[in-house]
């Protein structure tokens, strides 16, 4: 990474190309099974009180098989299949490398998120979960170079139709 930034200082291009590189290798699909118990501990957490998150037989008399995530509930699905990883695959300043771009940052910092709720989430579904890179932008601000990330991702039933789909910036200087 080193290199490429080095490089880049003498040829702005190559960083570029090493970006763009980067995004199209950050393609990544897993797949998960909603659990009940997620469902209620998110729903607890967020101080949710519906039955329908919490009481099997609530959701069933309104027509689920179960219960019933609370709408933000893709954002816990995003941060155990995608952010938890062993303390070797993070960045000194925390984020996961294979989320890093190949340049050189000190700090990694939310930007807009912008979501598509669909459907909600039910115990015992199959999701699958996607990520890719949407785009990449490189700007000059009175802190030195921001590079911007737009990550989307996917949530969708083995089908591909979306439960849930999330377009999230994270900003590197």
């Amino acid at each position: 990474m080193a290199d490429v930034v080095a490089a880049a200082h003498e040829d702005p291009g190559d960083l570029d190309r090493a970006l763009e590189e980067w995004a199209g290798s950050v393609r990544l699909t897993l797949e998960h099974r909603v659990d009940r118990k997620d469902i209620v501990r998110f729903a607890v957490a967020t101080g949710n009180t519906d039955p329908l998150h919490h009481d099997p037989a609530a959701a069933r008399a309104a027509g689920y098989a179960d219960v019933v995530a609370p709408p933000m509930f893709y954002v816990s699905l995003r941060t155990a299949v995608f952010n938890l990883v062993p303390l070797g695959e993070l960045h000194p300043e925390g984020t996961p490398w294979r989320d890093a771009p190949p340049i050189d940052f000190t700090q990694a910092m939310a930007g807009e998120a912008v979501a598509e709720l669909t459907r909600p989430f039910v115990a015992g579904d199959e999701v699958w979960c996607g990520r890719r890179v949407e785009g990449i932008e490189r700007k000059t601000g009175r802190s030195g170079h921001l590079t911007f990330v737009r990550f989307e991702y996917r949530y969708d039933d083995p089908q591909g139709a979306p439960f849930a789909v999330e377009h999230f910036t994270r900003i590197f200087r």
